[in-house]
Formats: C-alpha cells, sequence, structure tokens
C-alpha cells in the first residue's frame, strides 16, 4: 500500500522538519508527503522548495481547511495527517500498513502516543481503546490524530473536514466516520509523539465553545446518561490496559537539538496523565 500523509503548516518551521524527517525516514513503505502552507513568513516557503515533497503556499481558512486541501491532492491507499509538533515512531507506516493488508474490514486504525516536551523529554503517554461513538460524545476524543490512518475510500466518497469546528475538528470527523458505519479499531503499539507547547490547538477556550456546540447535535440520552456512559468508557480502559505501561518506556524521535538524526530516551515509571 501507499501512503499520503498531510501536514498544516504556518509558521512552525524548526517543528515543521522535525516532522518530515520522522516520515522521510520510514523504511518499508511507499508516501508521499504533502505540506499545505498557509503563507508562511519564518523561511518555511523557501525551505519547501528544496525538499522532494508535494506542498503549497497559500491563504487557507485554518488547520482543517488546509488538511481538506491536501485530501483532494492525495494518491495514497492509506491518508493520514500529522501536525508539525508530531512525529511518528521508527516502523510507523510499516506496522499500520502490515494491520490493513491483514485487516481488510477496517477503515480507521489509531494507536498509542507519547507526549512530550519540547526538548523531547516524556510528559505521559497516551494508550489508545476502542473508539466508540457514545463514548466520545459523553467525553472527548481520547484517541490522538497523530495516530490515525484511514483508506482512501472515506476521501473518496467526500467526506472532509467541517471547517465550522476549528480546534476540535478532529472530534467531528472521527464521530463523522463512527456515525456512517466506517469500522475502527486500534493498534496495540506506540506510533507517534505529540509535542505539548502550551499552544497546542485543541487546549484554547475556543475549543470549549465548539464543544458546548457539538453537544447540541448530540442524542438527548447521552447527555441525560453521560455519567454512566462515562463509568463504562472507564471500565473498557481499564480493561484494555491504557492505564498502563511497562517500568520503562524508550523511544526515539527528532529534536531542535538534533534535527537531522534521531536521539533516544528512557523514561522511568511513565505517567498516563495528560498535563494540565
Amino acid at each position: 500500500m501507499t501512503f499520503t500523509i498531510i501536514t498544516p503548516s504556518y509558521n512552525m518551521l524548526p517543528y515543521l522538519k522535525l516532522c518530515h524527517h520522522s516520515i522521510t525516514d520510514q523504511n518499508k513503505v511507499q508516501f508521499e508527503h504533502i505540506v499545505m502552507d498557509g503563507n508562511s513568513t519564518d523561511g518555511t516557503q523557501n525551505w519547501l522548495q528544496d525538499q522532494q515533497l508535494i506542498h503549497k503556499s497559500e491563504p487557507d481558512s485554518g488547520m482543517y481547511d488546509a488538511i481538506n486541501k491536501g485530501f483532494a491532492m492525495a494518491s495514497g491507499d492509506i491518508i493520514a495527517y500529522l501536525n508539525c509538533d508530531e512525529q511518528y515512531l521508527p516502523g510507523t507506516l510499516a506496522a499500520v500498513d502490515s494491520y490493513f493488508e491483514s485487516h481488510p474490514d477496517v477503515d480507521i486504525l489509531f494507536g498509542h502516543a507519547l507526549i512530550t516536551n519540547p526538548d523531547g523529554m516524556l510528559i505521559c503517554f497516551r494508550k489508545a481503546y476502542q473508539p466508540r461513538k457514545h463514548f466520545i460524545m459523553a467525553s472527548h476524543l481520547y484517541t490522538l490524530s497523530c495516530t490515525m490512518f484511514f483508506r482512501r475510500k472515506i476521501v473518496d466518497q467526500g467526506i472532509a473536514f467541517d471547517t465550522d469546528y476549528q480546534s476540535i475538528g478532529d472530534m467531528k470527523f472521527v464521530l463523522d466516520l463512527l456515525m456512517k458505519g466506517y469500522k475502527a479499531t486500534y493498534l496495540n503499539q506506540y506510533l507517534s509523539i505529540f509535542t505539548w507547547t502550551g499552544n497546542n490547538l485543541s487546549a484554547d477556550e475556543r475549543s470549549m465553545v465548539e464543544m458546548e456546540k457539538i453537544k447540541k447535535t448530540f442524542p438527548g440520552w447521552v447527555t441525560k446518561f453521560e455519567k454512566p456512559i462515562n463509568w463504562l468508557r472507564w471500565i473498557e480502559k481499564l480493561i484494555s490496559g491504557a492505564y498502563f505501561s511497562t517500568p520503562t518506556l524508550s523511544y526515539e524521535i527528532y529534536t531542535q537539538g538534533s534535527p537531522k538524526e534521531r536521539t533516544a530516551f528512557t523514561h522511568q515509571n511513565p505517567d498516563h496523565k495528560w498535563p494540565n
């Protein structure tokens, strides 16, 4: 299978370089990396001219609009999007390729992720567990988009991001897919890292406003039984092992101090708790 990885970009060149390297060093797979840049002014456009990737620099109405434009350019069998402050871990695309090949009934695949500081040090681990639409409605999108891969038939059938949602577009997109009956599951493997900068889009006040907006579209019984639904979700999370990790976590990523070669990190007694 071939992959299309789309990266929306705006004035994040130092992170974009790391993101790009984490894609280009993936072995045993064919891929294209599409960068949709919103007319950055930090040197990104000049850098893109020197890279062997597909790119376009033009104004957009936000990250999800940029990704939609990338969808229109994608040629891969499997599609994903990776933000500038995210990276794939070694062997991610090969593992995803193998899973899709052996599970033709699966449309969407998630995996585990590591949350790191900008210097690469681990903050926490976030393990995926079965994505269920009513669990998401009653809580949040608990699978990270940096670990999501899906078959191109989804794009071919005209499904894209709802750009009315500028902060929680990932949640709306995944819910739309699940509501339409696409089959989603997860791979019991760490696939990506997410850099916690403190300015990540999902952490702003707008996301709270959009959460209130999207909740008005949910069935009334979900809101009424939100607490018991979440109890069921927590039980499934516990049974899946998402709260637990091995005593030692080792990983290799690109850092600002080593932008062209992965740096190895080892963390003892990692935590699953999301940063405040």
